[in-house]
């Protein structure tokens, strides 16, 4: 990047951040929400500046990259919430098949496996991953207890996921 684009981006940051921030803080009624999408735009602005510098009306872009990432996060946060409500709507189908003495084994060997598995996790990655699976702190709540960003956490929950995945392979139907 130019010395001349680092100016252009630094001048567009100044002169429509804060508008940004509460244009979408008023869309969420959630500042950190707001915080949050603007942060990811910014970063998405910062990559394609280009874009932004060879636009007649950069600032009115900014906003379309703003709004539009919130509708984004919005349409994302629907779906988590659909899949949630259809977990929980059919829970009960769990219950339907009787436990066997081999079936109690297995699961018994599964989460000594698990347990093992998140010993293996760097530390950091183990108490976020607990207080998302087991603690069922939303990814926005953690990032408010351990004052990082949300998409830090997300970004360590999956890593946790995969790493997970990788290590229990074997008990995967």
């Amino acid at each position: 990047m130019t010395a001349g684009s680092d100016i252009f981006f630094k001048n567009l940051f100044e002169s429509t951040h804060g508008k940004a921030f509460n244009f979408i803080k008023a869309l969420s009624k959630d500042e950190n929400i707001a915080r949050e999408v603007v942060q990811t735009s910014f970063i998405k602005i910062w990559k394609h500046i280009g874009k932004y510098r060879n636009h007649p009306n950069p600032e009115a872009l900014v906003y379309v990259t703003v709004k539009n990432a919130f509708l984004d996060e919005m349409r994302k946060q629907n779906r988590i919430n659909a899949i949630l409500t259809s977990i929980e709507e059919n829970s009960h189908l769990q219950y339907t098949i009787a436990d066997t003495v081999e079936d109690v084994a297995i699961r018994g060997e599964a989460f000594t496996a698990v347990n093992r598995a998140l010993d293996k996790l760097p530390q950091r990655l183990q108490h976020i991953y607990t207080l998302y699976q087991f603690e069922e702190l939303t990814p926005l709540e953690i990032a408010d207890t351990l004052q990082l960003s949300v998409t830090t956490i997300r970004t360590n929950i999956e890593t946790a996921k995969l790493f997970l995945r990788k290590e229990l392979r074997k008990y995967r139907y």
